[in-house]
C-alpha cells in the first residue's frame, strides 16, 4: 500500500512540474567554455530558466574570405 501511495505522489508531482524547455545560447568566438556556463548559471539564478531546462550552445563564424555583404 505504501508503495502505491509513493508512486501516486510522484505522479502528482510530475504532473505539476513545468515541462523542460529548450534554451539556446550563442557561443561567441571570444568566450571560453566557463564563460558560457556562467551565462547559463546566471539565467537560472535570475529565474529566466529552470535547472531542468535543456541548454543548447552553438557558434557560427563566417568562412575566410567572405565579406559582410556577399
Amino acid at each position: 500500500m505504501k508503495t502505491s501511495l509513493v508512486r501516486k505522489a510522484d505522479r502528482v508531482e510530475k504532473d505539476r512540474a513545468p515541462e523542460p524547455r529548450m534554451r539556446f545560447f550563442w557561443w561567441d568566438l571570444d568566450e571560453s567554455y566557463d564563460m558560457v556556463q556562467a551565462r547559463i548559471r546566471a539565467s537560472i539564478a535570475s529565474g529566466e530558466a529552470s535547472p531542468n531546462d535543456r541548454f543548447v550552445t552553438f557558434t557560427w563564424r563566417r568562412p575566410e574570405g567572405e565579406g559582410a555583404h556577399d
